[in-house]
């Protein structure tokens, strides 16, 4: 195994457990490169890469999303949990 997978592994278990434990659904894709998707209302709106902790949102907000910045997983829990926010002020 290489050490950028190995690495990919270790993080992407890490990014899901944390996802766990703030209850948001969300698919490991590809733990070999870290991709997990992220869902609300049974639909991906985000990618995580965790080897990178890159995340982007497959769904456009409904608003402004304020974030230190693109990258890692605590930001991309603030980020989520910020698009849930708007969704719910829409309904």
């Amino acid at each position: 195994m290489y050490d950028k997978e190995k690495q990919a592994i270790e993080r992407c278990e890490y990014a899901s457990n944390l996802l766990n434990n703030n209850n948001i659904i969300h698919e490991i894709k590809k733990k070999e490169i870290g991709h997990i998707n992220i869902y609300y209302d049974n639909k991906p709106i985000m990618s995580f890469w965790a080897r990178t902790g890159k995340f982007i949102f497959l769904r456009i907000p409904k608003g402004k999303i304020k974030t230190k910045d693109d990258r890692g997983i605590q930001n991309c829990i603030d980020a989520y949990k910020q698009y849930v926010k708007l969704e719910q002020e829409q309904c």
